[in-house]
């Protein structure tokens, strides 16, 4: 990673391709122009690539044809020349002012190895996708506070300094997967926070079959990378346990929505969907921790 006089990177892997990711790059040419950020997208999806004036200066495009959603977060991230690195999802939208937020907290923070940001749910019309969104992304909803923090947030809404990406390789061979680097920089000893001033969006509507199909892979996928990276005592207890914890997990996420103190009925109305998609997750799991992730990293985005 070399030197650059850019403060801010922002990495978004896609899958989708051009013209997906057109609005969520439109959205943010002005906030990049502001705060002299670059914006690097990497296409796995084997589209033809936008021409250069659907882009603007701003932006970068990179193509990685037939990757997974994590190897080409994985390049984006060895490519950022900038002092901060931030990530988002190709179907998240980020909050006007959001560039500025991430690079105000981490000049409040300079310790900091990793800041999140509160990720809202944008898909709003059926309780599955409301079970989907307190299943995954519930902890990280709003309020979070301006704090120091065990685990921060993922891909949806999470940034770091360089120094930190230069410190702890984000690739650990499989790509790069946030909710295992964001353990491993705790692990280290590094300081994560989080600060709700940073907020996106998410958007994913699929039904009730989508959605459980979306689960199993996820759950594989964490499953077999954390076996790639060797069983430890505890994840041998996670597997022993993958059909025992969807219980646990769904009354977790129940008990934490409702210490945010809002959307409470869509937490409560949508908690049988989110039983089933724990139980979905936890099978893929167990299947990821016996014969490793398979070709689920390719089924997410």
């Amino acid at each position: 990673m070399a030197d650059s006089a850019t403060p801010l990177s922002v990495v978004i892997a896609t899958r989708e391709g051009w013209p997906y990711v057109r609005r969520l790059i439109d959205s943010l040419r002005e906030d990049a122009e502001a705060a002299g950020a670059e914006v690097i997208v990497v296409d796995g999806s084997g589209r033809p690539a936008p021409a250069a004036g659907n882009l603007g200066r701003p932006v970068r495009w990179i193509e990685s044809v037939g990757d997974s959603v994590f190897v080409l977060y994985a390049i984006g991230l060895r490519v950022a020349t900038s002092d901060v690195v931030a990530l988002t999802e190709d179907h998240a939208q980020p909050r006007p002012g959001w560039m500025a937020a991430i690079l105000r907290a981490h000049d409040e923070h300079p310790e900091a190895a990793a800041i999140g940001g509160a990720i809202e749910n944008a898909s709003t019309g059926h309780l599955v996708e409301w079970a989907s969104y307190f299943t995954t992304q519930g902890p990280h909803m709003a309020p979070l506070g301006n704090c120091r923090v065990a685990m921060t947030t993922n891909e949806a809404n999470v940034s770091y300094k360089r120094w930190a990406l230069v410190r702890h390789d984000p690739d650990d061979g499989s790509g790069f997967l946030a909710i295992l680097y964001n353990r491993r920089l705790a692990e280290a000893g590094e300081i994560l926070r989080v600060d709700d001033r940073m907020v996106v969006d998410h958007l994913e509507t699929t039904g009730l079959g989508p959605s459980s199909v979306i689960h199993f892979h996820n759950g594989r996928t964490i499953a077999g990378f954390r076996r790639a990276r060797g069983m430890s005592s505890e994840e041998w207890l996670r597997m022993a346990t993958s059909l025992l914890l969807p219980a646990w997990r769904t009354a977790r996420a129940i008990r934490v929505g409702l210490g945010k103190g809002r959307l409470r009925r869509q937490l409560i109305a949508s908690a049988p969907f989110a039983l089933w998609l724990e139980y979905v997750q936890g099978t893929g799991h167990l299947v990821g921790y016996l014969l490793g992730p398979g070709n689920s990293p390719n089924h997410l985005r």
